[in-house]
């Protein structure tokens, strides 16, 4: 084997390479990933000098902020009230339970690291939370987008304020040494503050079904994807505690990655060329079972640092 370093528990023997595709747009272009036998972290080995051509103008995360009129915001906020106070979860935000766990007040300081449009701060801004701030260095330039609602042009290492609630929504493993941002990410957070990292994990039943054409390795986007250890690792290095961890998998671990086996990027995909109905479903049911089991490909990490 040849030496190396895993970027997260420093390990010096890698395990068996994998050549990987581009597939979100289909460019083909290979990019060599392999797994530290130790910690389970899966890494690229040799990374692109230069990531930026790698984000098109049609990357996902730069769609268009879409603002809501004011009584939809009414609604959004009053919606919002319900599932905060009487649990209503018919009334539940995708982001309801990100902010339940986090106990996420309305006036605490809460960034978005990684926050693309910024389109989950101005929901949260439309219920009611007042100190709100993005950041993402790919973002055209430094915006308010309304009173409490900032977007900042910044990369984690430019921040220099302080915060009590930091998330990092599928953001963490595009970022190129994990040990440092995590260092970083806890060194933001004021006394009691909670960290969020949403991210692809490598335990995951899709990368033992589909190895290199698994959907969430994302070459070259990803340098590296976490193993569960290996996020507790890192919480146990920089004095954090890992108080919660959920699996959110969806189906779409399955019929993406099938796509890439097949040849076929995202890019432009009609929805006509999406898997049937049937098969659908069956892959949710398949990845709410495997998350129940701590084997979806994905999880919620939530951090809290010491008083």
């Amino acid at each position: 084997m040849d030496t190396f370093n895993c970027l997260i528990c420093y390990h010096e023997k890698q395990g068996p390479v994998y050549e990987v595709k581009e597939m979100m747009f289909g460019t083909g272009e290979r990019f060599s990933y392999t797994q530290c036998p130790r910690c389970g972290t899966i890494q690229q080995l040799s990374p692109p000098a230069h990531m930026g051509r790698y984000y098109p103008v049609a990357y996902y995360s730069f769609s268009r902020l879409h603002l809501s009129t004011l009584p939809v915001r009414w609604m959004k906020n009053f919606r919002f009230f319900l599932y905060r106070t009487l649990g209503l979860s018919l009334f539940r935000p995708v982001y309801g339970n990100w902010l339940k766990q986090l106990q996420a007040g309305k006036n605490d300081r809460i960034a978005d690291i990684g926050c693309g449009s910024g389109q989950l701060l101005y929901e949260m801004h439309a219920c009611g939370y007042h100190h709100l701030s993005g950041f993402d260095p790919f973002l055209e330039d430094s915006v308010r987008v309304a009173r409490g609602l900032d977007l900042f042009k910044m990369d984690l290492y430019q921040i220099k304020e302080a915060f009590d609630v930091i998330m990092v929504h599928h953001a963490f493993e595009h970022m190129k040494d994990p040990d440092s941002a995590f260092a970083q990410l806890a060194g933001l957070l004021r006394p009691a503050g909670r960290l969020l990292i949403r991210t692809p994990i490598s335990e995951g039943e899709a990368w033992t079904l589909f190895r290199e054409y698994w959907v969430q390795l994302d070459a070259p986007r990803h340098y590296f994807i976490p193993s569960v250890g290996a996020m507790t690792l890192l919480a146990r290095r920089h004095g954090l505690e890992l108080f919660r961890t959920e699996f959110d998998s969806t189906s779409f671990q399955f019929w993406a990655s099938r796509r890439y086996q097949e040849g076929k990027s995202l890019s432009g995909i009609d929805p006509a060329q999406l898997p049937p109905a049937e098969q659908m479903q069956a892959d949710e049911r398949k990845a709410r079972s495997l998350n129940k089991v701590g084997k979806g490909d994905q999880a919620a990490f939530y951090f809290r640092k010491p008083g």
